[in-house]
């Protein structure tokens, strides 16, 4: 398996020039020793990967560190693609987060602070969010209300 030029052209732009990636099992590693994980999807992806990115960017507004740090999500270019149907792919890197099994502790603390950090975070609109989002393949409608219950509600 080799990294698609994609993840290369975002390593040097973001992590610096010497940078470079490797797949390692499930995950990139970076030549700076840092492992990443990295996707590309189809185009029917396009709006799944964004939702994805976004809300990865607001977990990490709410709760820091909870999440893996979003990178870099985009679309395949001219430039950066392998095949001519590679343009207009989505693709992902984010950090690798290599959490392994949780004991009970760790999972009792992970679950309070998904309760108190992310459901407690307003942002300036309000609860809610400002793309839509996936479950799976299911798209989810979003939009911002004025309590955390009534966003849940919807």
């Amino acid at each position: 398996m080799r990294t698609h030029s994609v993840f290369q052209s975002v390593a040097q732009r973001l992590l610096g020039p010497d940078v470079s990636l490797t797949p390692d099992s499930t995950s990139l590693r970076a030549s700076n020793g840092q492992r990443y994980y990295a996707k590309i999807g189809s185009l029917d992806d396009r709006d799944q990967f964004i939702g994805e990115a976004e809300s990865l960017k607001a977990m990490e507004l709410a709760a820091p560190g909870l999440v893996p740090k979003l990178i870099d999500c985009g679309f395949i270019d001219a430039d950066t693609k392998e095949r001519d149907s590679d343009v207009g792919r989505p693709y992902f890197l984010s950090e690798y987060k290599d959490i392994g099994t949780l004991t009970t502790a760790g999972a009792k603390t992970l679950g309070k602070r998904l309760a108190t950090e992310l459901h407690a975070y307003k942002s300036p609109d309000g609860f809610g969010f400002h793309v839509p989002t996936y479950c799976g393949r299911t798209r989810q409608e979003n939009g911002w209300y004025q309590s955390w219950p009534e966003c849940f509600d919807a």
